[in-house]
């Protein structure tokens, strides 16, 4: 959000609009938050964690358009390419969430994430659907409470943040340069509030 602020704005209109300065939001939330569930969807497909998914293993002999894979081959399925494909994509290194959104809906004809983010067939991972909903959560929880501001480096010029990969099996960021603070003084209240919760429930 540091790199997009203009998509940060947004989603924090449609979060003022939909849940209020009162209170954080809910599931109960979730139809009405299309914005936020799109920003979701782009940050899985723009920055997936595991870019090769998962190896599996043929346990059979089979045929691909053409091509015989023997039993026993490895199959590595390159999720990233299939994420980041121009042709359902277009300017897939681009954060754009309004890639999923048709007619203030989400788009169902649009390539979903969740379904190659996580895996395949029989191995795909079972905590996806609690992953995705801890996404939307986390994502509109501070979206309505912090403003994430871009940090600079010693120029004044913005980091890109998109460069910034680890390399390896998991892609992540190496680090995130930014900075948070409370959107007003509502803001404020609900993360002290929801922080005395967190601490009595321990």
């Amino acid at each position: 959000m540091g790199l997009y602020p203009e998509i940060q704005r947004k989603a924090q209109e449609e979060l003022d609009r939909i849940v209020g300065p009162n209170r954080l939001p809910e599931f109960s939330d979730y139809d009405d938050l299309i914005y936020v569930q799109a920003i979701a969807l782009e940050s899985m497909r723009w920055m997936m964690v595991l870019p090769l998914g998962v190896p599996h293993r043929v346990t059979r002999d089979d045929e691909y358009k053409g091509f015989f894979i023997p039993a026993g081959s490895t199959i590595i399925v390159n999720a990233w390419s299939i994420l980041h494909d121009p042709d359902v994509f277009p300017e897939p290194e681009n954060f754009k969430p309004e890639r999923f959104i048709k007619d203030g809906r989400l788009d169902p004809s649009v390539r979903n994430p969740l379904e190659y983010a996580f895996g395949f067939g029989r191995r795909v991972c079972p905590g996806r659907h609690l992953s995705s909903a801890s996404l939307f959560m986390t994502i509109a929880s501070v979206l309505h409470t912090l403003k994430i501001n871009p940090a600079e480096d010693e120029d004044g010029n913005l980091f890109d943040g998109s460069t910034m990969l680890a390399a390896g099996l998991a892609a992540g960021p190496n680090r995130v340069p930014c900075s948070a603070s409370p959107r007003s003084a509502d803001a404020e209240h609900l993360i002290r509030v929801w922080c005395s919760m967190d601490q009595e429930e321990q």
